[in-house]
């Protein structure tokens, strides 16, 4: 036995070294892979340090005065040149709210992305008046952190105009942010924390990329997991576009919670005498059968290759809310279907906009402010 009992803790010192050299050999690996994609995952350590931060009341938010070579933020955090507060006198000022197709995800010249060229057609329209267009589009944002976004600090840059950019995701965004929303008394929104900042557990491993990138995996598997179990498609990806899809089902009630906090928004920008204006654009499998094309996009989100869906059910249902709410509507999508070549209006291996489509949509919401006649009218 005495001749046994050094084999065995040596048997055990070899395991738990082995382990050790392990580790430390694939955190070399993910070290030399962040430096190499200059820090794409030392954010997961310091993630309030990144592009995006967490936030207390809207969930996720932007960093103000974040630069890179892409894309630079202003002093609210958002995609759009400097802001002046007071608005300067004469000043007719628009305000986008919108997800990443509102931010402009993937296009790099800021020029390009709608906002900026729907504040360049507008100012053409309108040679006399002094137009300025804000972006506040923050990616994966709904109406609800929307709401929260303008009820917050937007709020102080005393718009004239508002315009929401719907999107078909913005139901999936809704239910899963949704699940960490406090109200008041009468059903009021009134925060959405980010759930990682209310955790009160201090671990005791060291936090080595290798152990955050593994936890992160880990807590995406348990949120699809129990998304399956409640029967509830409020994170995983070929759950996203569901209600929008030809065969998919229609999520009546879902769809009308996404939609709900378009009415606080209204009742804010009401008192304040604001004008406000529900705007959708369709996403590429709602336009082309090659839009798009390749992958990961499609096969990702359930969609299928060489498919088009032409299923207007979701924009409808936005007509009819907008209807019963007294909202403004307008709807890209039969501008986006009737472009010559409407496959090039996205990016091929990502569903956002091309500077193209950017264009399109652009001239859809110029027309629809000019059609309104709220700047002649401020």
């Amino acid at each position: 036995m005495s001749d046994e009992r050094p084999s065995a803790l040596l048997r055990v010192f070899f395991v738990i070294a082995l382990v050790f050299t392990a580790i430390g050999i694939l955190e070399s690996a993910l070290i030399l892979y962040d430096v190499a994609t200059h820090g794409s995952l030392a954010s997961l350590r310091a993630p309030d340090l990144s592009f995006g931060i967490r936030s207390w009341r809207i969930h996720h938010e932007m960093r103000p005065g974040y630069q890179s070579a892409v894309v630079k933020t202003n002093s609210f955090g958002l995609r759009s040149p400097e802001v002046s507060v007071p608005k300067p006198e004469g000043t007719f000022r628009i305000l986008l709210l919108g997800d990443s197709f509102t931010f402009g995800m993937r296009v790099a010249d800021d020029d390009l992305i709608f906002a900026r060229r729907l504040e360049a057609q507008l100012r053409k329209q309108y040679p006399s008046k002094r137009i300025e267009v804000v972006n506040g589009g923050v990616l994966s944002y709904c109406p609800l952190l929307e709401y929260l976004e303008y009820r917050h600090y937007l709020h102080s840059l005393e718009p004239d105009l508002v315009v929401v950019n719907f999107d078909m995701s913005d139901v999936q965004d809704n239910l899963a942010y949704s699940r960490d929303l406090v109200r008041d008394a009468d059903g009021t929104p009134l925060f959405v924390t980010e759930p990682s900042l209310r955790s009160t557990t201090i671990s005791a491993m060291p936090r080595l990329l290798l152990f955050e990138w593994i936890g992160r995996r880990i807590r995406g598997a348990s949120g699809r997991i129990q998304s399956t179990l409640e029967g509830n498609p409020f994170v995983r990806d070929k759950d996203r576009y569901l209600w929008a899809l030809d065969n998919g089902p229609s999520m009546d009630r879902e769809a009308a919670d996404a939609m709900a906090p378009i009415v606080d928004l209204r009742k804010l920008l009401d008192r304040d005498r604001i004008a406000l204006l529900l705007a959708v654009y369709p996403q590429p499998w709602q336009v082309s059968a090659k839009a798009t094309a390749q992958p990961p996009i499609r096969e990702q989100y359930g969609i299928g290759y060489g498919t088009v869906h032409l299923n207007d059910r979701p924009f409808k249902k936005l007509g009819a809310f907008a209807d019963e709410n007294h909202i403004p509507f307008v709807n890209a999508t039969s501008a986006f279907r009737g472009d010559p070549q409407p496959e090039t209006l996205y990016f091929d291996n990502d569903f956002h906009f091309t500077p193209r489509g950017h264009e399109v949509y652009a001239s859809v919401l110029s027309g629809a402010v000019a059609h309104s006649a709220i700047v002649e009218r401020r």
